[in-house]
């Protein structure tokens, strides 16, 4: 009996040694293969601070007068963070972009400032939140309505939202406070984590907007929203547009899992003859690290992402007769490298695209 205890005691003294110089190994082979002796410099180039216009009553960033001079033009954007853009400085924001394109348009600066974009756009919100943006839009003067639809409008929400709340549950790996003091010595460990972190949120993520659009609740809620959009805007003779964007948080490539929701929001807006265009194919290929305002940690889009953006809604809006011609006239050219207007460079018609 004490031989069988003494053995069996021997064999798991020896698994544990082995197990350890496994460990050891694999911590060992890790280090070296991601090149743990050369540190990755913390760096960071968001706003130190935000600066926002003296007279504004929020922080998206609008000075405007809610009663619109008779000589005005405004247009309207309605939608959630994607317009309001978070972690980014105001005028960087497609809505300020798309105005100041707008302007560049103008023979004077008097007639520059006859222009306007308001960025109605609040985190958080909904569809169902933006049917009552807008009228407060249309009360306030707008001529066209720009409605900018992601795929989690859909989402039903009890409140009314003023801005993002809480982490991204999308986002990087957050390890519980008992391995915090662990994961520094033990970089193996953490990497596996990660990993399967990292599997099982991109998994939760597509997982997640699918059944936003498959079940009837959130879908109707959308839904009928749209339709109310649709109808106040006919009723009000006040054009209404859209605008869709692709999702950031996972790879703009062949593999991108959501086509078939951005089909059933075209099908949608078609069949309520709202005007649209889908951004994807803008991203496309673009990696992700270029165009997210924070990195693998949030997953809005970025100044170039908004560039992108405003870019897009202007050329694809000078395809209809909503905005007057005067302001749809800004020289175009293909190149910016010499400072010389040569007419080779300079583009002649404004590609229709969407």
């Amino acid at each position: 009996m004490f031989r069988v205890i003494k053995s069996a005691t021997v064999l798991l003294f020896m698994s544990l040694i082995g197990l350890v110089f496994a460990l050891v190994l694999v911590e060992g082979l890790y280090r070296l293969s991601s090149g743990m002796g050369s540190r990755v410099p913390i760096w960071n180039d968001r706003p130190v601070a935000y600066i926002n216009p003296k007279n504004a009553t929020t922080l998206q960033g609008n000075q405007y007068n809610p009663r619109k001079p008779p000589e005005v033009y405004r247009i309207a954007v309605l939608g959630d963070s994607f317009t309001f853009a978070p972690y980014m400085q105001v005028d960087d924001a497609f809505p300020a972009r798309l105005e100041r394109f707008l302007r560049m348009s103008a023979d004077s600066n008097q007639q520059s400032s006859h222009i306007e974009v308001i960025n109605y756009g609040v985190p958080g919100f909904s569809t169902s939140h933006e049917v009552t943006e807008a009228k407060r839009a249309v009360t306030e003067g707008a001529d066209l309505l720009i409605l900018q639809i992601t795929l989690n409008d859909p989402q039903r929400k009890s409140y009314q939202p003023t801005g993002l709340t809480g982490k991204n549950q999308f986002g990087p790996y957050q390890p519980p406070q008992i391995l915090k003091k662990i994961l520094p010595y033990w970089k193996s460990l953490g990497y596996f984590l990660e990993r399967i972190h990292n599997t099982n949120t991109h998994s939760r993520y597509i997982e997640y907007y699918h059944t936003l659009f498959e079940e009837d609740a959130s879908w109707n809620s959308f839904k009928g929203s749209v339709e109310k959009l649709a109808k106040f805007a006919r009723k009000k003779n006040t054009p209404l547009v859209a605008v869709v964007f692709p999702l950031f948080g996972v790879p703009l490539d062949k593999d991108y899992p959501f086509h078939p929701l951005h089909d059933k929001v075209q099908l949608l807006l078609e069949a309520e003859n709202i005007p649209n265009t889908d951004l994807f194919r803008l991203y496309e290929n673009i990696p992700l690290e270029r165009i997210q305002v924070i990195p693998g940690a949030d997953f809005h889009p970025n100044e170039i992402g908004h560039r992108l953006a405003a870019e897009a809604i202007y050329d694809w809006l000078a395809g209809f007769d909503y905005i007057p011609k005067a302001y749809m006239q800004a020289p175009r050219f293909k190149a910016r490298t010499d400072i010389r207007l040569l007419d080779q460079n300079r583009i002649r018609e404004v590609e229709k695209l969407g």
